[in-house]
C-alpha cells in the first residue's frame, strides 16, 4: 500500500512538472514583453544618438505563430526596437498593442515581407532579407526617414509615393540595377539619398521637374564609367555627390556651377581615371572650390587622387561614347520635334476644319438672306402692248439701288417686287432683260 502511494505521488508530481513545463512555453510563446531601456542607433548624418526605446530581446516567431501579445509597463510606447530576434514578417498584432509607434526599429531580423503601417515616422530596417514592401495608407504620409539597406529588393515602385520622405536609404540592394531619379519626382522633401552598391550602370534622368530639396546623393561603389553633370540639373541645391569606387573613366564637367551651383564636394577618388584626363577635371573643381577625395592615394595620382597612365588611351572611348551618347540625344530631340510637329498638324487640321465648317454656315447663311423670291408675272392682259416700249424702261440710280441692298441685308422679309411707277393704270409687267442685278427698281411709262 505503501509502494503504491509512493508511485501515485511520483507520477502527480510529473504531471505536475509536465504541466507547468507546458503553461510556461505557452506563456514565452505567445506573451512577449519589452524592456524599456536606453537605446543606442545611429542617425541620417551617421552621428550616435541614444533614445529611451520599447526594447524586444530574443523574439523567435515561425510562420506557424499566428497571434502573439507583445506587452510593456505602458502601451503607449513610441519607440520599439527588437534585437536579437527572427521572423518573416512583422506581427500586426504589435500595432494592435503600441497603436502610436513612431519610431521602429527591425535590424537583422530575417524579414521577408515588410508592411509599413499607421503613424510610423522612423523605420529601421536594414540587413534584413526583404524583397516585398507594402505602404499602407494612413501610414504613407507620415513616414520621413526609411533605411532600407542591405536587403534583396528589386522594385522600388510601392515606396515612390511618399511625400514627406526627407531620407531614403537603399544601399547594398544589388538587384536594384539602374533607377530612374523620375520615380522619386514624388517625394518633394527628400534632402538624402543613397543608391550606394545598387548595380547601376548608366545614370537616367527623365525628371521633369526639380528635386529642390536634395543636398546628398551617394552613387558610390556602382558600376558606371562616365558622367555628364548635365544629368543633375534637376537637383539645384545639390551639395555632397559620392562618384567613388566607380569604373568612371571620364567626366563632362563644364559649367558645373551653372548645373548644381552650390555643390561643396564631388568625391572622385578609387576611379579608372588617366592621369591627364583627372589634371583637367580635378584642376577645373579644385579652381570652383570642390573636394574631390575622402582619402589619399599612395600610388601614382593627381591631386592626391589615384590615376595611371595606361587609362589615358580610355579617354579615345570616352570621345566615342560621348559622340554617340550626344547622336542619341540628338535622334532623341529630333523625334520629339516630329511628335509636336505631328500634333501641331493635327491641331490645325482641326482648325481647318472647323474654320470650313463655319465659312459653310456663313455662307450659306448669306444666301438665305440674300434670297428673294421674285413675284410671278401678273395674269391680266394689257389693253395695248404698244404703251410698254423698250424705251419707257428706267433704271434706278445708283443711290436707290444701294438703298434697296441694304433694307434686303436688314429685312430678310422685304419684297423686292415693289416696284414704283410714276402714273400707275394698268399691272406692270417685269422685264428681265432690263432689270439690275443687283434687285434694283425700274419704273415703267
Amino acid at each position: 500500500m505503501r509502494m503504491k502511494s509512493i508511485r501515485w505521488t511520483t507520477i502527480s508530481k510529473g504531471f505536475l512538472n509536465f504541466a507547468l513545463a507546458i503553461a510556461i512555453a505557452q506563456v514565452s510563446c505567445d506573451v512577449v514583453i519589452c524592456n524599456y531601456e536606453r537605446f543606442i542607433l545611429y542617425d541620417s548624418m551617421y552621428h550616435k544618438r541614444t533614445e529611451y526605446f520599447c526594447v524586444f530581446n530574443d523574439v523567435f516567431l515561425g510562420t506557424d505563430m499566428r497571434y502573439v501579445d507583445f506587452m510593456g509597463k505602458s502601451l503607449d510606447y513610441k519607440r520599439i526596437a527588437f534585437i536579437n530576434s527572427k521572423f518573416t514578417a512583422i506581427p500586426q498584432s504589435l500595432y494592435r498593442s503600441f497603436d502610436d509607434v513612431r519610431e521602429l526599429y527591425v535590424r537583422r531580423c530575417s524579414i521577408e515581407r515588410l508592411k509599413i503601417m499607421r503613424l510610423i515616422e522612423k523605420l529601421y530596417a536594414g540587413g534584413n532579407q526583404i524583397t516585398n514592401i507594402i505602404i499602407d495608407g494612413n501610414g504613407s504620409n507620415n513616414l520621413k526617414e526609411l533605411y532600407l539597406e542591405s536587403n534583396y529588393i528589386a522594385d522600388i515602385a510601392n515606396i515612390t509615393n511618399l511625400p514627406n520622405l526627407q531620407v531614403l536609404v537603399l544601399e547594398n540592394n544589388p538587384r536594384m540595377g539602374n533607377v530612374d531619379f523620375a520615380m522619386f519626382s514624388r517625394m518633394v522633401k527628400l534632402w538624402k539619398l543613397d543608391l550606394e552598391n545598387i548595380g547601376m550602370t548608366k545614370i537616367i534622368n527623365s525628371l521633369k521637374l526639380t528635386l529642390d530639396e536634395l543636398k546628398r546623393l551617394d552613387l558610390s561603389n556602382n558600376q558606371l564609367t562616365y558622367i555628364d553633370m548635365q544629368q543633375f540639373r534637376t537637383f539645384p541645391k545639390l551639395e555632397h555627390l559620392w562618384l567613388h569606387g566607380n569604373r568612371l573613366f571620364a567626366m563632362q564637367y563644364n559649367s558645373i556651377r551653372t548645373v548644381v551651383p552650390v555643390i561643396k564636394s564631388i568625391v572622385i577618388d578609387d576611379n579608372y581615371w588617366g592621369c591627364n584626363h583627372l589634371a583637367n577635371v580635378s584642376k577645373y573643381f579644385l579652381d570652383n572650390g570642390i573636394i574631390i577625395r575622402h582619402k589619399e592615394c599612395k600610388s601614382r595620382a593627381v591631386h592626391k587622387v589615384c590615376c595611371a597612365d595606361r587609362f589615358d588611351l580610355v579617354d579615345f572611348r570616352y570621345i566615342i561614347e560621348m559622340i554617340i551618347k550626344s547622336d542619341t540625344r540628338f535622334e532623341s530631340e529630333i523625334k520629339c520635334l516630329e511628335q509636336e510637329n505631328q500634333e501641331l498638324r493635327e491641331a490645325m487640321d482641326k482648325m481647318q476644319t472647323k474654320l470650313n465648317s463655319l465659312i459653310s454656315n456663313y455662307t450659306t447663311t448669306l444666301q438665305e438672306i440674300s434670297k428673294v423670291e421674285m413675284p410671278e408675272p401678273s395674269t391680266l392682259e394689257p389693253e395695248s402692248t404698244e404703251e410698254y416700249s423698250e424705251e419707257s424702261v428706267e433704271v434706278t440710280d445708283s443711290q436707290e439701288i444701294d438703298k434697296t441692298t441694304e433694307e434686303l441685308g436688314e429685312e430678310t422679309n422685304y419684297e423686292a417686287s415693289n416696284f414704283r411707277t410714276s402714273n400707275y393704270v394698268e399691272p406692270s409687267y417685269e422685264l428681265p432683260s432690263r432689270v439690275s442685278p443687283s434687285y434694283g427698281e425700274a419704273s415703267y411709262g
